[in-house]
């Protein structure tokens, strides 16, 4: 009876301290302001400056014009690969519509994920918009993570 005891003793603390490191390592705050460089609107273009040496980036974001883009504009890319995705509060029809390299070219379209091969450093912008051939409205919160 008393090795049960003591078994049964030695369990509990084990499985407590897995869930306090679980909970401890999800709920790590997140400076997603540090990130931030700057953000512009340009006609119908909101662009949010990050800077991409600070990876994972976590960022709570809006689009509230169904005919916006929101371009997440990344400095200082220096790692072999790319890769975000969306989550939205509600039901959205938004996308990593292009990715935009440092020479100008273009590639996409893409969905609400995105993992993209990084062969040149520099300055990467992911656009994120509706995407014409699904139906739904674009507009409403979400949640972006780059890493």
């Amino acid at each position: 009876m008393i090795p049960l005891f003591l078994v049964a003793c030695k369990k509990e603390p084990e499985i407590k301290e897995q869930k306090v490191d679980t909970v401890t390592t999800i709920e790590k705050p997140v400076d997603s302001l540090s990130t931030i460089l700057k953000t512009e609107k340009e006609s119908n273009q909101n662009i949010v400056t990050v800077d991409a040496s600070k990876m994972p980036i976590r960022l709570n974001l809006e689009i509230t014009n169904p005919n916006d883009q929101l371009i997440l504009r990344l400095e200082n890319v220096n790692q072999p690969k790319i890769k975000g995705y969306i989550k939205t509060e509600k039901p959205m029809n938004l996308r990593f519509n292009q990715i935009r390299m440092p020479d100008n070219t273009f590639d996409g379209p893409f969905g609400p994920t995105i993992e993209y091969d990084t062969k040149q450093k520099g300055e990467y912008w992911l656009i994120l918009a509706k995407s014409n051939m699904a139906e739904g409205t674009p507009v409403g919160k979400f949640f972006v993570k780059i890493e």
